[in-house]
């Protein structure tokens, strides 16, 4: 119990962060968890496509926001606490997929699906106070900075004709990439300009050897290596929909503690 205690319990109550055995925990639950989910959706004769990615957006978008206003102490539970926030978003989420399945006779189940989250999205947005304009315009502009250069690598290799960097960088890859930079700028300005600092043991490790910078180089190589994999080995049609799964799991790996970073530090909590 007093390992349990010191490794589990008390980095979620006291908010000291990751260590490698409740790091390697969660990454195995994640794996099982994520196994479950999809075999559920499939199960419920639901297509993963980008009807299902569009409708489920405002949940992690949610998830992200729920995060920071528990930091901010708006909204004061333990099932806002990572890793258990992951759980209250996924019940929500389902709870409101059943809801809007209930109800596809009538209306298509992704509009109703994206119309509950969008209200408990824009509900949570009510609750948040700008009180840090200039970490709001720094990370905006670092974000943009990335998303010209993604996207500009993207139309010189269509231009150019360079096949491994256009099939890498495909529309949907791009914007998976600028998540996870989006993820990293929010690290940096946390850890460079604020008396922050990174929770995540590798992430951690990586920063005390090389300085915060190196969150931009790490969310590189590690998402384009991941991209690149999926790619390759569900390049099948029949793979389609376990590959755009996988993705929007990268997707919200990404999203989610970034959007959690960025609203903290434009509230100054």
């Amino acid at each position: 119990m007093g390992f349990f205690e010191t490794y589990f319990i008390d980095p979620i109550t006291h908010g000291t962060g990751y260590n490698i055995y409740n790091t390697t925990v969660y990454a195995i639950l994640l794996v099982i968890s994520a196994v479950i989910v999809y075999k559920v959706i499939k199960k419920m004769g639901i297509t993963i496509d980008r009807k299902f990615l569009f409708a489920v957006t405002p949940y992690m978008f949610l998830g992200g926001l729920m995060r920071a206003l528990q930091d901010a102490k708006i909204f004061e539970t333990v099932f806002l606490i990572t890793p258990l926030i992951y759980v209250s978003i996924f019940l929500l989420t389902f709870v409101a997929l059943v809801v809007s399945r209930l109800l596809n006779n009538k209306i298509a189940y992704y509009k109703t699906w994206f119309g509950i989250g969008a209200v408990l999205s824009i509900a949570a947005l009510s609750f948040v106070k700008l009180a840090d304009p200039a970490a709001l315009l720094l990370m905006l502009g670092i974000t943009a900075v990335w998303a010209v250069a993604i996207f500009a690598a993207k139309w010189i290799a269509e231009w150019k004709g360079v096949g491994k960097i256009r099939n890498l960088l495909t529309t949907e890859n791009s914007f998976l990439l600028l998540a996870h930079e989006f993820d990293a700028t929010t690290t940096f300005v946390a850890t460079t300009f604020y008396p922050y600092f990174e929770q995540h043991v590798l992430p951690s490790f990586f920063i005390s050897l090389f300085g915060t910078w190196f969150m931009f180089v790490l969310k590189f190589v590690v998402v384009v290596v991941v991209l690149h994999v999926l790619d390759k080995e569900l390049s099948k049609p029949e793979d389609l929909e376990k590959r755009t799964f996988l993705k929007f799991l990268v997707l919200v790996l990404g999203m989610a503690p970034g959007l959690r970073n960025f609203f903290r530090l434009i509230m100054g909590v």
